[in-house]
Formats: structure tokens, sequence, C-alpha cells
């Protein structure tokens, strides 16, 4: 008698083997049995005929941490097929908890810290939630508990009081130390302080991520200032959200690659999370064009087009407007905010949806720049003549990110992925804990994985795609008995069909749950259904034992 049978589906077991059918039987919230279960009796039965059956996917790299606490059923997570998140990434964790810091980047606006450290947070965490958590202490949480925002090296002793606060963490079941060095205040920190912290991580068995010092014309010394973290402190290093921001870098694609190719065959354990869109910092294109005097991008696009309209109708505020867009494109670019969240060129600038029936409609998917050379006008002349035309159904896209390393990133055998999103819910999305507009990758990644990249375009086979959700990221991170369908292992599953499996969600209406997916199975329980959550909180915090 099992707890669960999926019956008749084609089993991707997470290795990389080729997919077979099978039966699968939980019991116990463990996979008891592979194979023709025949007249086996479950309590519950899934129908999988015709359907994949997948172990749960790893979500490598979001920041869910307090989202969770106050939305445990986390739709936008669990009903895309991810049963595990990292979290506690860029250096920011909901600990350890002190006055200096209980405000900082990423927490969602609006929250009450109300837990005092690690152990009240991972009791909050326990007591049921959609998805696992897989914890991660933040650098940026550690140096403000010690130096508050101070922009300075840390003395031995500020060192020595931080290594304190990680070790706490560690003791008290975290799993690794996560860095964001384009965040203050880890830009302050150097090489020394961060392999002091982790040393302290080595100690427990556990792992170093990190949003390195730059993903533009720093990127080669930033992935190897994280490969020589790991070569001097002893612990296996990921890099997140991998890629090679900014036209004039692109082409470093391969000796990226290399870099961390030649770590590993020296010996240091290093892989690394992507995205699965070509976008990164401010992916939505007025964003990235327009000042702030002009579009405040925490408000839909739909209620800012008549103020815009106004702006550009009138001569002098047009000049302004059009004088200050073509100075954020060709100021030097310098830091996090400049590098991810201005435009450099117009050929970055795609051109996605425009009102129905337009005749602008021949050029979707082109960029600003195309366009206009094409037409024998500015691009900025043109940027501005679209949002006066089109309006509210205007979409354009920022997407900066060299396609050829992304494409070697994306068939890289130790590369894998991550949402880098806010766990949110589309009925909640007005709520402080999450009121920015959200990207289309935070409902969408791991179906536009299956359905962009392994469907439509083959770069990569059904299961290899399945391997670098599940098992690889499992090894990674020392999920033990996660990230395989075979017996003993945790009963996290996906059941979805291959052949319709799809992100629903776009540029301009990013908020929609996916398409293609039947069930997800989390610690022996069916937590989505559907497309729809069944109101169980399997999940739990995998704490370091």
């Amino acid at each position: 008698m099992f707890d669960l049978i999926v019956r008749g589906g084609t089993v991707v077991d997470g290795t990389g083997a080729p997919a077979v059918r099978r039966d699968v039987g939980v019991r116990g919230g463990k996979i008891a049995a592979l194979g023709d279960l025949g007249a086996a009796v479950g309590t519950a039965v899934i129908d999988a005929a015709g359907r994949a059956v997948a172990p749960g996917f790893v979500d490598a790299h979001a920041h869910s941490d307090i989202a969770l606490l106050i939305n445990p059923t986390c739709e936008s997570q669990v009903l895309q097929g991810i049963t595990t998140e990292i979290m506690g990434n860029c250096g920011y964790s909901p600990f350890p908890v002190h006055p200096a810091n209980t405000r900082m980047l990423l927490d969602p606006p609006g929250t009450e810290v109300s837990w005092s450290g690690v152990e009240e947070y991972l009791d909050r965490l326990s007591r049921g939630t959609s998805i696992n958590a897989y914890p991660l202490v933040g650098h940026g949480k550690v140096r403000a508990a010690v130096l508050g925002r101070q922009d300075r090296p840390a003395t031995p002793e500020e060192i020595r009081l931080m290594r304190e606060h990680v070790r706490e963490a560690m003791h008290c079941g975290a799993r690794g130390l996560s860095t964001g060095l384009d965040y203050e205040p880890s830009t302050a920190s150097d090489l020394e302080e961060i392999v002091e912290l982790a040393e302290v991580v080595a100690q427990y068995g556990g792992i170093y991520t990190t949003h390195i010092r730059g993903y533009s014309h720093n990127v080669l010394n930033a992935v190897a200032e994280a490969i020589e973290v790991g070569r001097r402190a002893g612990t296996p290093v990921v890099i997140s959200h991998l890629g090679v921001f900014g036209r004039q870098n692109w082409g470093r694609g391969p000796r990226l690659i290399g870099l961390m190719a030649r770590a590993r065959a020296q010996g240091v354990k290093v892989a690394c999370d992507m995205m699965a869109y070509p976008t990164a910092g401010a992916w939505w294109g007025p964003r990235a064009i327009l000042p702030p005097w002009a579009y405040d991008w925490r408000k839909p696009w739909e209620m800012q087009v008549p103020s815009l309209r106004a702006i550009i109708a009138d001569q002098d505020s047009r000049a302004r407007l059009r004088g200050e867009i073509e100075a954020r494109r060709t100021r030097p670019k310098f830091g996090f905010d400049q590098e991810f969240l201005m435009f450099s060129d117009w050929r970055d600038i795609y051109l996605m949806e425009v009102a129905p029936g337009s005749p602008a409609a021949a050029d979707a998917g082109r960029t600003i720049g195309e366009i206009a050379a094409s037409r024998g006008v500015e691009p900025v002349d043109l940027f501005l003549r679209l949002i006066q035309e089109e309006g509210e159904h205007l979409s354009t896209l920022h997407a900066p990110l060299d396609p050829e390393a992304f494409d070697l990133l994306m068939r890289d055998p130790f590369t894998m992925f991550g949402t880098d999103a806010i766990g949110s819910a589309i009925h909640r999305l007005h709520e402080p804990f999450n009121p920015l507009q959200p990207h289309p990758r935070h409902f969408g990644t791991f179906p536009r994985l299956l359905e962009t990249f392994v469907r439509r375009e083959g770069r990569l086979t059904l299961e290899e795609a399945i391997r670098r959700m599940t098992s690889l990221p499992a090894d990674v991170f020392g999920l033990r008995g996660r990230g395989r369908l075979a017996e003993g292992c945790a009963a996290d599953m996906v059941v979805f069909d291959p052949a319709t499996i799809a992100e629903r969600g776009t540029y301009r209406r990013p908020a929609a749950y996916p398409a293609g997916i039947d069930a997800v199975i989390v610690n022996g329980s069916v937590a989505a259904r559907a497309g729809s959550v069944t109101g169980d909180l399997p999940g739990r915090p995998l704490v370091r034992q």
C-alpha cells in the first residue's frame, strides 16, 4: 500500500539517463518503488499517462526568504515546478538580526522583522511552506551587523566578530555564505575578508555563493576572485546569475568558461547558475531609458503613459527629455546601479509589443536601433514617437547580455538555473511585500527552459535539461537524497506534458502561471494540481545536519 502512486508516466530521473516508462510509488514522503506497479494500491493516484515525471526543480538562486513567511503557498514558485529554493543569496538573508541591518535592499518593504535570529527564523519557516528552503547566511547582513553602513575595509577585530556571526548561523543550520559584492555594504570588502568568512563555512562543510564584483568590464577578474575564495578557503563556489553584460564587453564568454574549467581541473569545485532570459537589471525598456523625473518604474506602465505623452507633446519638455535620454546612453557606466539600470546602446532595446493593428507590428522583435536606421530617423525620436502612438500597448525590452556567452553557459554541463525571484502570487502582487512589477522569470523560468531551449530550439535534450534543474544543483549544494527519482530519495516530483509546458507571461504582462504542469509533489504531498495550489504546506527548511 502506497500513500501515492504516480502511474503510467515517462520517468526522467534527473541523472541524464534516457527517459523510461515507469510507475512511482511513494510512502512516508519518500520514493518507495519504481517500475511496473501493476495492481498496487495507493491512497492517492495520479494518472501520468502521456506525461513526463521528473524530480522537483531546484531553483539555484532566489530571494523568497521573507516572502515565504508572509505567503507560505508561494504560488509563483511551486506552480512552475520548483520544490526547493536556494535562498539567502546576494549577501542578503533574514539573519543575523541587528538594528543596522533590519531594513536592507532585498527585504520586502512593509514587512516587520519579528524573529530574533537564525534559530527563530528557521523555526517559523518550519511551520509549513509549499516548497523546501535551503538557507544561506548573507555577507551583507553579517557586515552590517558589525560595521553598519561604513564604507571601508574591516579591521581584524571586525573580521573576528563577523566570523562569529557566520559560525553561529552555520551552527544553527545555515548551509553556506553568500555575497553581493556589487551591493552596499559588501562593496567595501576585500578578498581577505571574504576568504576569512568562507573558511568558517568550510569547517561546516558549507558552500560559498556569490553575486560577483561586476558582470561587465570586470567580469573576468570578478570570476577569478570567486574562484580564489574557493581555492583558499576550501569551499565549493557557485557564481550567481552569470552572464556578460554590456555590448562593449561581448566576446568574453569563451574565456569565462575557460576560467571555470581550469579551476575545476585544479581541484576547485566551481559551478554557476544563470537566468533563462537575455535580460538583467533594468529589463523593462522604459526603466533603462527614461530619467526618474519622467518615469517611475514602481508604477505600472499604463498609468504613466498619459504624463509621458504630455511631456513629449510639450516642445521644451520634449527637448529636455530627449537630451537626458541621450546623456544616459552615452555616459560611462560604473558600478551596479549604472551598469545594470541604464542602457548604453539602442541595439540593446527591442520592440516587443505594440497596439493591435498597428503598422509597427511588422517591426516587433527588432531593435530600436535597427528600426530607426531603416527609417532614416534618430533612435531617440523613434522611441518617443512609439510612446505617443502605441501608448499603454508598447512593450520594449532591454537585453544587453552577450548572446554568445549566454549560449555557452546554457550548454555548459556545470550551469544550473535560477529565477532570481521573490516568490509571490498573482492575487498578492500589490501587497507591500512584493509591490514591484515582476519579471516573467518570476513565474515562468523552468517552463521557459523546457519550452524554448528544449522543445523549440533543441539546445538541450530533455534529459540534460532536467539533470541541470535537479541532480546537478542537488549535488552542488549537498542535497543528499534529492534531485533524483530513485528508491529512498525524497518524493519531490513534477508531472508535466513535454509537448505543452510553457511560460504564459510576457514582458508587458509578466504575472501569469505556466501551462502544461499537471502536479507538483513536495516531500510526498501534492502541493499543486492542475495549475492551482492545494493548500498543503509540505515544504521545510533543509538545514545543515
